[in-house]
């Protein structure tokens, strides 16, 4: 595998959840009421998990072996979750203290506490789940180099 494809697949999920976290932010910010899940809501995280999810398949895809797919996909799964975690946190942040404090009394390291959770949980998620899509990736392709000719 060249050492091409991980950096710019970081890059493009990164950019995957900024525009996520950049529309939810926006939802979170025109809510009147208690947040509710909205059809367009759900559609874009749809959207974004597709589209995430192809970029582990094509990264296991372009690996030489299962174990370099693994290793690639947990990798960069988890230096995206760190990085597109961090920038989704500073997205939200704002509307997310906004909300928190209509609702709740809470001190004032709570939101950056949770929003660090939320970072160190995208952290571990993106490299488990980067890891087996990118395996999966790598099993698909080889599966269908394998096949006899019809």
């Amino acid at each position: 595998m060249t050492r091409t494809p991980a950096p710019i697949a970081v890059v493009l999920l990164v950019a995957i959840g900024a525009i996520e976290a950049r529309a939810s932010a926006q939802q979170l910010a025109e809510s009147v009421g208690p947040p509710r899940l909205e059809s367009a809501g759900l559609m874009l995280t749809a959207a974004g998990l597709l589209a995430s999810t192809v970029v582990y398949l094509v990264l296991g895809h372009l690996a030489q072996d299962d174990r370099t797919a693994v290793r690639a996909g947990a990798l960069t799964g988890g230096l995206a979750g760190l990085i597109g975690g961090t920038v989704r946190a500073f997205i939200i942040e704002g509307p997310v203290a906004d909300l928190v404090a209509r609702y709740a009394a809470v001190p004032d390291w709570f939101v950056p506490g949770a929003l660090a959770v939320f970072v160190a949980l995208s952290c571990v998620a993106s490299a488990v789940g980067g890891g087996a899509l990118a395996w999966t990736g790598r099993r698909l392709s080889r599966a269908a180099r394998s096949r006899p000719p019809a």
